[in-house]
């Protein structure tokens, strides 16, 4: 036996790669008409659907928060999403404290932790993307967002009980400063001789101030903290970019593509079964 016919017994996977590319092209030579209006129907196709979707833009805000843990006020946020894709925009609209159509401008929102390992306590706290057809409504929505999850029950209740404790504590505080205040004006008019020689106010001068100053910084303070006080604490507010996020023309001219390719192969597929079948019937016929 020659080598020839050797090679020719031991490489059968070869013949039929050869043959199956050999039919493939016969296929895609036949049918080729069919693929190219395919091709051109589906990238059409695809630069229609990119032409009618809504022009995207996406930003994102940092939050952080020692009320609740970030789980809690990322299960919230999610809440707020399947809102938004079932269309609840009135409720939304109440949560938020916005108007109705401004929060039809917002596609989606998605709350994540800054940190992926999970703690109790995470001191990092926690981003909220949001996606938007209009940079204008992020303002509102940044206020939205930190007025919703004050309104939370839980944290409403524990927001409540806080600014009450603060405001009786900047009460006491500017009571106290009064107190001292009057002390020390007494002091001085005793001093210069306007006071009651007969008065038995003995006050260190130097204590009284030092006092004053300690219970004016705790009075600032108190406040500070009581105009602050929220549910979160916004670390980083919504930035405004000037170029969208979506939708991507290349994402939707090759998905308009593949799927004119499928239909294409679909249709010569059943035009060749067809031709085949009506070829064995006409054969059938003449025998």
């Amino acid at each position: 036996m020659s080598d020839d016919s050797k090679n020719w017994e031991t490489r059968p996977d070869d013949i039929d790669l050869l043959a199956l590319l050999e039919r493939s092209m016969i296929f895609l030579r036949r049918n080729r008409w069919i693929f190219l209006t395919g091709i051109v129907v589906g990238l059409l196709l695809g630069l229609l659907r990119y032409s009618s979707l809504p022009t995207i833009y996406k930003s994102r805000m940092i939050l952080g928060s020692s009320l609740l843990s970030n789980q809690n006020y990322i299960q919230i946020a999610e809440t707020w999403n399947a809102l938004l894709k079932s269309g609840e925009h009135e409720t939304l609209a109440v949560l938020f404290n916005m108007p109705d159509h401004e929060l039809q401008k917002v596609k989606q929102i998605k709350a994540e932790e800054i940190q992926k390992i999970f703690t109790s306590n995470n001191p990092n706290g926690f981003i909220v993307t949001a996606w938007v057809t209009d940079n204008a409504v992020l303002d509102n929505l940044q206020k939205g967002i930190v007025t919703a999850f004050d309104n939370c029950d839980h944290a409403k209740d524990r927001l409540i009980a806080k600014r009450k404790k603060l405001q009786e504590l900047i009460e006491k505080t500017s009571s106290e400063i009064n107190r001292l205040d009057s002390t020390k004006k007494a002091m001085e008019n005793i001093l210069i001789g306007k006071g009651n020689p007969s008065s038995s106010i003995i006050v260190d001068g130097s204590t009284i101030s030092r006092q004053l100053v300690d219970m004016d910084e705790k009075l600032l303070s108190f406040r500070e903290e009581l105009q602050f006080t929220n549910a979160v604490q916004v670390l980083q507010g919504f930035v405004k970019f000037r170029y969208p996020a979506g939708p991507s023309l290349y994402k939707w001219l090759l998905l308009g593509l593949v799927s004119g390719l499928v239909i294409a192969y679909l249709v010569a597929t059943i035009r060749s079964i067809d031709q085949k079948l009506k070829s064995r019937l006409s054969s059938q016929a003449r025998a």
